[in-house]
């Protein structure tokens, strides 16, 4: 179930990501949700579980309520944080030379702050970036018989074409 649900929204994310941003943020809220209950809450009953992943996600959302150009910074910082700590761990454990899980708080930060500087510098373009580049590594991820270097070769493709989709609806849009 899991699998199908990373599927549409990678896939969304891939084309249309610019344009469902409020998506977007729901969508990384609930994955760093995910992936803070897998390190905070276990032992925790499901539904103390689920009503952590929800806020999470319905916290990411809130800025574009409230003050939509917050969006950028705040959907910028989960992004960062979630993309470095999850897909970045070969490279960081290797640059960092500690266990990956025990500067998991670290990283997590590293990437926030990086994520959220480059989100509210570029903003469209840097939505445009984020989306394609979660959903490529979302799609990525269903092909599990790859070894590293050909899932980063996938997730490289379909990162390209989700970019060059999402411009081209950019661009006619600008042209209407």
């Amino acid at each position: 179930m899991l699998n199908i649900a990373k599927a549409v929204f990678g896939g969304l994310m891939l084309i249309l990501g610019r344009e469902m941003d409020w998506l977007f943020s729901l969508g990384i809220g609930l994955l760093v949700g995910l992936k803070l209950n897998t390190i905070l809450a276990l032992g925790n009953p499901l539904w103390m579980q689920f009503l952590m992943i929800g806020s999470i996600g319905l916290l990411a959302v809130l800025p574009q309520i409230v003050y939509p150009e917050g969006k950028y910074i705040v959907t910028g910082f989960l992004f960062g944080g979630y993309i470095l700590t999850e897909y970045g761990s070969t490279v960081t454990r290797g640059f960092l030379d500690t266990e990956f899980s025990g500067s998991i708080g670290l990283i997590f930060f590293v990437g926030a702050v990086i994520g959220a500087a480059v989100l509210a510098l570029l903003k469209e373009w840097g939505i445009m970036f984020a989306t394609a580049l979660t959903g490529a590594f979302l799609i990525a991820d269903l092909f599990t018989n790859l070894d590293v270097l050909e899932s980063t070769l996938v997730a490289g493709g379909f990162f390209i074409l989700g970019a060059i989709i999402q411009t081209i609806i950019m661009r006619a849009e600008q042209a209407t």
